[in-house]
């Protein structure tokens, strides 16, 4: 009986082995705002300044990248994605930090990709901090960015669209990745899209699997996104998601929002559907990343989220990142709406909306029913102020109530989608 045991426990080993082997295990990471050593000279007003006004850990940032970097190098996933805003503010220092991690990575044997984001070439926030002093640092240029990361997906082996820092390659057998340059302000230019789509096409006609990622989203998270927040959704985002998905990609991966959050929708007659799989920063509570697995006959992604809730020398690091958002998000507000008890309901929602799955959240029910409880109290002056951010007390309501729910496209038909933030398998 016993023997009979054995043979079956090492028969169902076998099996489980053989069912693991031929995956492709991905990790993908987003907005890490890597800010490279020596650009804090000194600590002092400067630097704090600069701290007090942001969202980001940037305080955390390098400490951040170094532990995902040694969780790499021992769990030794296939490759590594990063979909854009590797830096800071795209100081030369920063780049080269990143680098010369990621270097670390291939030299381990684990293949790694990158697209840049719009703070990736230099911003107005691209200084050194001495003491009460800041001054500009060095950025980098878009041909600098290529040859910096020439190993991470700018290489010989690549194929590169002549007018973007866009490119194509194949990391593993059946599989097809397309990094699209969105640029700085979510642009996707018609000769960066119709090569593209060249691609995916040619990927797909050859039976390969095409994955896309690219900085910017490529749809709304939640309704009037891409009015209220233009900036964060990839510019004339109908016409980029109906020709990607009838070129063939399915999965996009992107950032740029902050915010781990998937929606779902389709091309223009509603035949083939597209996801973007949107990951939140490393440097902006809940500090996500994901692991994505896809199956050996390519037929099947299945992705989940991990969180960076403690670093070695700050065990309460993820206490720490909430209390700062939720600080921000504050302020954020009721420089827009001069009402504390609504401004109080609209950052709530904010760090709701940050963790994922909003519809599964108590407290986002909570949200709903604090909004319509308001709503008897929002005076002509409140609408005015609101007016000035172009919302409306109806918009205001229609925007969170897709949040809460975790809807996208609420209300309109054939698009409307509740897909899970955190965990999903896409066929």
């Amino acid at each position: 009986m016993k023997k009979f045991l054995r043979i079956g426990v090492t028969v169902y080993a076998l099996m489980v082995a053989t069912a693991l082997w031929g995956q492709t295990n991905i990790v993908v990471l987003s907005d890490t705002h890597v800010m490279g050593p020596g650009l804090v000279v000194k600590d002092g007003a400067a630097w704090q300044k600069e701290l007090a006004g942001d969202r980001k850990l940037l305080d955390y940032s390098q400490e951040v990248f170094d532990v995902l970097i040694e969780t790499m190098l021992s769990e030794k996933p296939d490759m590594l994605l990063i979909t854009g805003d590797l830096t800071k503010d795209g100081e030369l220092l920063s780049h080269q930090y990143v680098a010369g991690q990621l270097d670390r990575l291939r030299e381990a044997g684990i293949k790694t990709f990158v697209i840049p984001g719009n703070h990736d070439f230099g911003t107005r926030h691209a200084l050194t901090f001495d003491g009460e002093q800041s001054g500009r640092a060095e950025v980098v240029s878009r041909q600098q960015f290529a040859e910096l990361y020439r190993n991470h997906g700018y290489g010989a082996d690549a194929q590169r669209d002549a007018a973007s820092l866009s490119y194509c390659c194949e990391p593993a057998d059946g599989l097809m990745l397309i990094g699209i340059d969105s640029g700085n302000e979510g642009r996707v230019t018609e000769s960066t899209l119709q090569w593209v789509c060249q691609q995916a096409d040619r990927g797909q006609h050859q039976g390969k699997r095409v994955l896309a990622m690219m900085h910017h989203a490529l749809l709304p998270h939640f309704n009037a996104e891409d009015q209220i927040v233009p900036m964060s959704v990839v510019q004339d985002y109908e016409t980029v998601r109906n020709r990607l998905a009838d070129a063939g990609v399915q999965v996009v991966l992107t950032g740029h929002i902050h915010i781990s959050d998937i929606a779902k929708d389709y091309n223009a007659d509603l035949t083939r559907p597209i996801y973007d799989v949107s990951t939140g920063s490393t440097v902006t509570y809940p500090c996500d990343y994901r692991r994505l697995t896809l199956s050996k006959d390519k037929a099947q992604l299945s992705i989940t989220t991990g969180r960076i809730t403690t670093l070695p020398n700050h065990p309460a690091f993820g206490a720490t990142a909430k209390e700062r958002l939720l600080e921000f998000l504050m302020s954020f507000v009721k420089q827009r709406i001069k009402n504390d008890m609504i401004a109080s309901v609209g950052a709530n929602a904010l760090l709701i909306h940050a963790e994922g799955n909003e519809n599964d959240s108590e407290d986002a029910s909570n949200v709903l029913s604090t909004l319509q409880f308001g709503k008897a109290f929002v005076s002509s002056s409140m609408k005015a102020k609101m007016a000035e951010h172009g919302l409306s007390w109806d918009l205001l309501e229609a925007i969170v109530t897709s949040i809460m729910t975790d809807t996208t496209n609420l209300g309109v038909e054939g698009r409307e989608d509740q897909t899970n933030d955190l965990t999903l398998t896409i066929e």
